[in-house]
């Protein structure tokens, strides 16, 4: 491809594949071209750019555990720099990770919550408020067990909103729980 030719005034040329990691391998880049096929500054560049483009990724959002391969490449001796490089990548990045799709993961807690007898209705209606899913509550003769998993951004927020809610009296426990796929608003 020409770069006058798609309006990117790059004088670079680069496809991308982008395919799902290993859990927890984080960010791998890989080639499919020849070896010597680009300088080592170029393909230093396309590197560096597609690792620092994937911290932002589509939405904003760190993209983790991803493996991006370069299968294309090309530049014009004279003409070509690092720059029409990492100035190019992020174009094609964008596009193969529009193509490949991609899905949003956020943190979640397992928490327990034991809450006195009368402050059942206040606890339950903000933790379902910060998102909440419950998996049981159990009540006692003197206090309500809660128990569920709720998004890690929202912890702390009832963790500071809990002592108003019981009188003091609330006891929070929560651990990490996994990874879930965020739903669309």
């Amino acid at each position: 491809e020409n770069p006058w030719h798609l309006g990117t005034r790059y004088w670079a040329t680069i496809g991308l594949r982008v395919e799902p990691g290993e859990r927890g391998s984080g960010g791998v880049f890989a080639y499919e071209t020849e070896l010597g096929a680009l300088p080592r500054a170029f393909h230093q560049a396309v590197e560096e750019t597609v690792h620092a483009s994937m911290r932002t990724g589509l939405t904003g959002a760190t993209v983790t555990d991803y493996r991006v391969v370069l299968v294309r490449s090309g530049f014009v001796g004279p003409l070509s720099t690092a720059a029409d490089f990492r100035g190019l990548t992020p174009i094609v990045l964008r596009r193969a990770l529009e193509r490949a799709g991609t899905r949003l993961f956020e943190p979640f807690h397992a928490f327990e919550a034991e809450i006195p007898l009368d402050a059942l209705a206040p606890v339950t209606a903000q933790l379902a408020s910060a998102g909440a899913e419950f998996t049981g509550t159990t009540g006692g003769t003197t206090a309500w067990l809660i128990t569920g998993e709720l998004p890690a951004r929202r912890v702390r927020e009832v963790e500071l909103r809990l002592p108003g809610l019981t009188h003091g009296e609330g006891v929070w426990w929560s651990r990490p729980s996994g990874d879930r796929e965020l739903k669309p608003h």
